[in-house]
């Protein structure tokens, strides 16, 4: 599928700064492009530079925009809070931060080792936290801002995702804990994305696995594309009067269709 064509106006986020996790590559560097076509200026930040130098670069000369690369390694309190402490200096307050940055692997939760279980989860929820906290209080003690986490489809299990399943729920919940506590200076929503043909996806999930994901109710996978404009949205004016909510990008998978990340032989227990 092609990607659809860029709904918002070129000066939506004009004046904005805003920061994606993960931007180099896959879904990151989809959303950062997108806030940038809407005018906003961008920090990119990952553990590798490369990726982060290469979409930095490209995304700059597609718009025009103040592009920065910065290395961060989210599950590093000291990392981020360096992080932090540069972009301020370099660049000011933070105004939209993107929390992209995640990952996991499918496996049945009786075979999950305790290193593989604290790595999912220190990653997506603590390297979130972070996050979260350290630019969310730049925003609280400054001129406000807003928050998005990229989670996934939660509400319904995932199975042979139990690590990712508690801790994208959990974001989910803290999310809404914090769409309280800092409102009204503050707001904190999640998007969150079924399946996106990404690189990473296809080298995550077995090809049949990705293919029985076709009988939700739009019958396709998504695009980046389509992500990055559900972030967009979520940061622009448009969205001013939402929070503590999560947007499902999803073709439906919510709530009807197969969301397994593995082939049913791998649960056998059940028959």
């Amino acid at each position: 599928m092609s990607a659809p064509p860029f709904p918002f106006a070129p000066d939506l986020l004009a004046g904005r700064l805003a920061l994606v996790t993960g931007g180099g590559t896959g879904l990151g560097r989809a959303i950062a492009e997108g806030l940038a076509r809407a005018g906003a200026d961008l920090v990119l930040a990952a553990r590798r530079m490369e990726p982060l130098e290469s979409a930095a670069h490209e995304i700059r000369a597609a718009t025009g925009r103040d592009v920065q690369a910065r290395c961060v390694n989210i599950r590093d309190r000291e990392s981020v809070e360096a992080l932090a402490a540069g972009v301020a200096e370099a660049r000011g307050q933070v105004d939209v931060l993107v929390n992209n940055a995640g990952g996991q692997f499918p496996q049945k939760a009786r075979d999950m080792k305790r290193k593989g279980w604290d790595a999912v989860i220190d990653l997506n929820l603590n390297g979130t936290w972070n996050m979260t906290q350290v630019f969310g209080s730049q925003m609280l003690d400054g001129r406000g801002g807003s928050i998005t986490q990229i989670i996934a489809v939660v509400g319904r299990g995932f199975p042979g995702l139990a690590h990712t399943a508690a801790a994208r729920a959990a974001v989910l919940e803290l999310s809404r804990t914090l769409a309280y506590e800092w409102g009204p200076r503050v707001r904190v929503n999640c998007v969150a994305p079924g399946p996106v043909v990404t690189a990473a996806f296809a080298d995550t999930y077995d090809p049949e696995v990705r293919a029985s994901r076709a009988d939700i109710p739009l019958l396709r996978p998504g695009t980046p594309q389509e992500v990055a404009h559900a972030v967009v949205f979520m940061a622009s004016p448009a969205a001013s009067y939402i929070t503590g909510e999560v947007l499902y990008v999803a073709g439906g998978q919510q709530n009807y269709g197969r969301n397994q990340a593995l082939l049913d032989d791998a649960f056998d227990e059940r028959k």
